[in-house]
C-alpha cells in the first residue's frame, strides 16, 4: 500500500480506466463525477476522509463507472491494490465493515432512487391526459428522474460491460 497526495482538481482515476486498485481516504475529499469534463458532467457524490473509493470496479474486475477528482489541496488516499485487499482487512478489520456500510449506503440510496422513479412513472400515468391535475411537484419529479436516467445511461454508455439489466427491468415494468 502506498499513500498519495493530490492537489485540488486533480483526477485521481478516470471513468473508463482498469480498475486495479481502490483508495481508503485518508484526508481530504473527493469528488465523484460521469462526464466528467462534458457539458452532460454531473457529480455524483463527495467522499471524505474515512471513505472509500474505487472499490466496485476492482471486486467487480470492471473499467471505472466514474471519475474521481481530488476538491482540495492535500488530499490523501491510501492505494490499496488487488494483492494487499485482503491483507489490509485481516490488520484492519473495522475498515471492513466500514466499507460493507458504505456500499450498503449506496445500494439503499439507488432503491430510494428507483421507489422515487416508480411514484414519478405512477403519478405520470394516473395524471395522464389530465393536465389540470398535474402538480408543480410532479413535473419536479419526473425532472429528478429524467436527470437520473440520463446518468445511468452515461455510465453504462461509458462503460459497455455494465450490466444493464437493470435498466431493461426498469424500463420493461412500465
Amino acid at each position: 500500500m502506498k499513500m498519495l497526495t493530490f492537489k485540488k482538481g486533480e483526477v485521481i482515476f478516470k471513468q473508463g480506466d482498469y480498475a486495479d486498485c481502490m483508495y481508503d481516504i485518508v484526508s481530504g475529499s473527493v469528488g465523484v463525477c460521469v462526464a466528467y469534463g462534458t457539458e452532460a458532467e454531473n457529480r455524483l457524490t463527495v467522499l471524505k476522509a474515512g471513505e472509500f473509493l474505487g472499490e466496485m470496479g476492482m471486486i467487480e474486475a470492471y473499467p471505472r463507472s466514474a471519475t474521481a477528482v481530488a476538491l482540495e489541496d492535500g488530499t490523501e488516499l491510501r492505494e490499496i491494490g488487488e494483492v494487499e485487499f485482503g491483507d489490509y482487512f485481516k490488520t484492519q478489520p473495522e475498515r471492513l465493515l466500514a466499507i460493507m456500510r458504505q456500499i450498503s449506503g449506496r445500494l439503499r440510496d439507488r432503491t430510494a432512487d428507483y421507489e422515487g422513479a416508480c411514484a414519478v412513472l405512477n403519478g405520470l400515468k394516473e395524471t395522464q391526459g389530465e393536465p389540470e391535475k398535474r402538480s408543480q411537484s410532479l413535473l419536479e419529479r419526473a425532472k429528478a428522474l429524467i436527470k437520473f436516467y440520463n446518468d445511468v445511461m452515461a455510465m453504462a454508455a461509458a462503460t459497455p460491460q455494465m450490466n444493464t439489466g437493470y435498466y431493461d427491468y426498469y424500463i420493461n415494468r412500465f
